[in-house]
Parts: structure tokens; C-alpha cells; sequence
């Protein structure tokens, strides 16, 4: 257990600091793609991609504007997956549990960007100087530093010393109770499609394509990768259209 919550404490890390290129808010923070690090971490890379893929598809249309992010989704794809893994819990529970983790983990973040507010002074004071070492340092190490706090320590701490807590709790649970939670996880998916239908709408135009891939999906039932490559090939198609009209 130490080695592996170390192992994923550490890929936390990674993904919270700056040395991800941005390449984590891309690909490797989305909780899909974390998921299933987190899984072949683990040992269990099936279970982490659908714990991964149910955490996405809450926060599918989540936005960060302005530094003001409504949720935490790397503090909670890591935490759900992980936690979801260790303790053996259904991938609806675990997404129950991810929910309110998101919504602390903001909070850190707003104390994080409050702090880091202080820092723009000290580099424009660097920058007069013509000190690009202390520049390099103000954008790699502060960032780094928090981040093997928030989201590293945490999720090392929550693996080591709360998988065991949590699994007597969710033993010690009523069947009603995790039912309930069951089902609330069922529909958390839902909110977060609402909330991209709420951004495409507009849009027009891209409404049409989302109601397509629903039909090949859930009527034809073909799997996500089969309406991916249709998708993909459509627009290609529509591309050389457009660009023959243009020609």
C-alpha cells in the first residue's frame, strides 16, 4: 500500500505542477485519461478508465473562466479512482465520493491563485533586472511546491491512512443508504451533458452532430469508438466540402 500511494501521490504531483507543459489540461488531468494511469497503477486499469470516464461525464461542461473553476476535477478523478479501486466500491459510489472532493478541492484552488497573486510583482521586478534564472524559478518551483501539497500530500494521505476508514464506512452503510448513492451517481453524468448542451445551444450548428452521435450510440448502439472514427471522418468530409466550395 505504501509504494502505491506513494507511486500515485507522485503522479499527482506531476499533474499539478508546471512541469506537465500543459499538456495535463489537455490529456493527462482529464479524469478519463487519469483514471486509467491511476488504474494501471493499481493493477486495475479496466475499473480505473470506468471510474475515470463517469467522473468526466459530470464535469463534461465545466469551464474555467477567469481563474474561477466550480470544481476540482484532478482532485477528484484521482481521488475516485484511487479510493474506488482500493476500496472495492461500485463505479456509481465512487462518483458519489468524487462530487463533494471536487468542490473542496476548488476552495484549495481559490486559496492557491489568492497566494500566487503575490508572486506577478516579484517577476516584474525580476524581469526589469534581466534576471531570467529568477524567472524560471518563480514559474517552475512555487508551483511545483503546491503541488506536492495539493494535490500530492493529500491523495497520499487520503490512499495510506483512509482506504481502511472508508471501507469500514461503506461496510458499516445501510443498503438503502448506498442505493441511494448508486442511483445518484447513475444520474450525475446527466448534469454534467446538460451543461455542454447548455454551451453548444449557442451554437446551433454543432447540435445537430451531438443529436447524431446520441442516435448511433443509444438507437444503433454502437460503441463510443465506432460514432469516434464516424465522427471524425464526417468532418474531414465537411472540411474538403467547405474548402472546395472556397476553391
Amino acid at each position: 500500500m505504501l509504494w502505491k500511494a506513494i507511486a500515485v501521490a507522485l503522479w499527482a504531483t506531476w499533474l499539478g505542477s508546471p512541469l506537465t507543459l500543459n499538456t495535463r489540461f489537455y490529456a493527462f488531468s482529464r479524469p478519463l485519461v487519469n483514471g486509467f494511469v491511476i488504474g494501471l497503477i493499481l493493477g486495475d486499469p479496466v475499473k480505473g478508465t470506468i471510474i475515470g470516464a463517469m467522473v468526466n461525464a459530470v464535469y463534461i461542461g465545466v469551464l474555467s473562466v477567469g481563474g474561477a473553476m466550480p470544481a476540482d476535477t484532478l482532485i477528484a478523478g484521482t481521488l475516485a479512482t484511487a479510493l474506488g479501486i482500493l476500496t472495492d466500491m461500485e463505479p456509481e459510489v465512487a462518483l458519489a465520493f468524487a462530487v463533494p472532493v471536487a468542490v473542496a478541492g476548488a476552495s484549495l484552488n481559490v486559496l492557491k491563485m489568492s497566494l500566487f497573486s503575490l508572486l506577478p510583482g516579484v517577476v516584474d521586478k525580476m524581469a526589469e533586472e534581466g534576471n531570467l534564472r529568477g524567472i524560471a524559478f518563480m514559474n517552475i518551483v512555487p508551483g511545483t511546491l503546491w503541488a506536492a501539497i495539493n494535490p500530492g500530500l493529500i491523495t497520499f494521505l487520503a490512499m495510506y491512512y483512509g482506504a481502511g476508514p472508508i471501507e469500514s464506512l461503506i461496510g458499516a452503510m445501510p443498503d438503502q443508504l448506498l442505493h441511494g448513492l448508486t442511483v445518484a451517481g447513475k444520474l450525475l453524468p446527466a448534469v454534467g451533458y446538460a451543461m455542454l448542451l447548455r454551451y453548444m445551444a449557442e451554437d446551433t450548428k454543432l447540435l445537430p452532430a451531438f443529436f447524431i452521435g446520441f442516435v448511433l450510440a443509444s438507437y444503433l448502439n454502437l460503441d463510443i469508438m465506432a460514432v469516434v472514427i464516424l465522427g471524425t471522418c464526417v468532418a474531414l468530409l465537411a472540411h474538403r466540402g467547405v474548402k472546395g466550395v472556397e476553391g
